[in-house]
């Protein structure tokens, strides 16, 4: 039946903006890069602090691998790497069993920046969440999780 109530909650339901998720996420990036750079030592992106994290949490990864966790292309992971490799942060070696390959991953100098900046990242998102719960977090993260399934079948 028209204009029956779950017909209306389904139209509200798709009328739901992405903006306000791709504002936010635009305001999150713009932040936390005004804030590395607030701190001199520091000397990476946002995009670089993203590779390093992947790394820290993986130890080492083919330069493909990382692209994808990273969800950069080939030109931009290949462009952050040699950045990362010039400050010494990051080695990029012939993988061994396959000569094609790089593999990447975290020098000494790459771990202790890493671990000077974790808490920086730490505070930051302290500020971002602040006033949110646990379990909205949680619910939010099982929200965005969903999305991106749903459009990983696109793709």
């Amino acid at each position: 039946m028209p204009g029956s109530s779950s017909q209306v909650s389904i139209e509200k339901k798709h009328e739901i903006s992405g903006f306000t998720l791709e504002k936010t996420v635009k305001l999150m990036k713009l932040t936390f890069s005004r804030i590395l750079l607030m701190h001199q030592y520091v000397d990476v992106t946002v995009d670089q602090w993203v590779v390093m994290h992947i790394l820290c949490k993986h130890q080492q990864l083919s330069q493909q691998e990382l692209g994808e966790l990273t969800f950069k292309d080939a030109p931009t992971i290949t462009r952050i790497i040699d950045l990362l490799v010039q400050k010494g942060l990051v080695i990029r070696s012939t993988d061994e069993k396959d000569r094609r390959r790089f593999m990447i991953k975290l020098t000494i100098e790459g771990i202790e920046k890493y671990r000077f900046i974790e808490p920086i990242v730490q505070e930051f998102r302290a500020e971002a969440y602040a006033g949110i719960s646990v379990d909205e977090l949680l619910m939010l993260q099982n929200t965005l999780n969903k999305i991106f399934v749903n459009l990983s079948k696109q793709n």
